[in-house]
């Protein structure tokens, strides 16, 4: 029973890490809202088509920062009629794919924009998510780590990648990605579960103890906050 527990949250924590942590991005509303606002203004105002794709592209990825997957769609299809290469756009459709479970999809568009774009961090970071989709958790921490290579940094990439160390056990890696995801990021809560997590693995109840009270500082009303209190009884 308890590995079938660690295990549910393990995928909770995997989907949640697909976008930015909801309180960290709540802090951001009103900058982002605002860069969003005059990206998509530009955008539509712009005469050169490059630079119109540019623009929308970097709308359409701050929208999923956001959680605004509808309208990052609509952005970045917007960007691909003016400018069908655009890497930021073409990754923008793939991430938003993904979320809609549309895996397929989101391999052909992909696809093409590793074909035209090998060395762009973003593009391997969404390819390393649509792999663990599919239950390749080898081929996802591939990517996780040519995205790194390719300069590509966010909270997301460190977390996923704890996350999938945690489903291949590797319970070690995992604890790396998550210490590394709370130096670089001290307020996202989930690299604190995600580190009690890989600490209760490892049979380090104080460690573990440590990590899940930051956690529930952090994200008190959190859906798994409940779950991570019964944890802490039982440690």
């Amino acid at each position: 029973m308890k590995h079938i527990t660690i295990y549910f949250l393990i995928v909770i924590s995997l989907l949640l890490a697909a976008c930015k942590d909801k309180a960290a991005v709540k802090k951001l509303d009103i900058p982002i809202n605002q860069k969003i606002d005059g990206l998509m203004k530009d955008a539509a105002a712009a005469t050169d088509e490059n630079k119109k794709a540019a623009l929308y592209g970097e709308a359409s990825e701050l929208l999923i920062d956001k959680g605004d997957m509808r309208q990052a769609m609509l952005a970045a299809r917007n960007g691909e009629r003016a400018n069908p290469t655009q890497k930021q756009c073409l990754a923008s459709i793939a991430e938003v794919q993904i979320s809609e479970g549309k895996i397929n999809e989101a391999g052909l568009t992909l696809k093409d924009l590793l074909q035209r774009h090998p060395q762009y961090g973003r593009a391997h970071f969404i390819q390393g998510n649509l792999n663990a989709s599919r239950n390749d958790f080898a081929g996802a921490i591939k990517s996780y780590d040519l995205a790194e290579k390719h300069k590509f940094t966010d909270v997301r990439l460190l977390l996923n990648h704890g996350n999938v160390s945690l489903r291949m056990k590797k319970t070690r890696d995992a604890a790396k990605s998550y210490a590394r995801a709370i130096a670089a990021y001290p307020d996202v809560a989930e690299g604190y579960l995600g580190a009690g997590i890989a600490a209760q693995a490892e049979k380090k109840k104080a460690d573990a103890k440590k990590n899940f009270e930051k956690f529930l500082e952090l994200a008190p009303h959190a859906s798994q906050a409940q779950r991570v209190r019964l944890w802490m009884k039982n440690l």
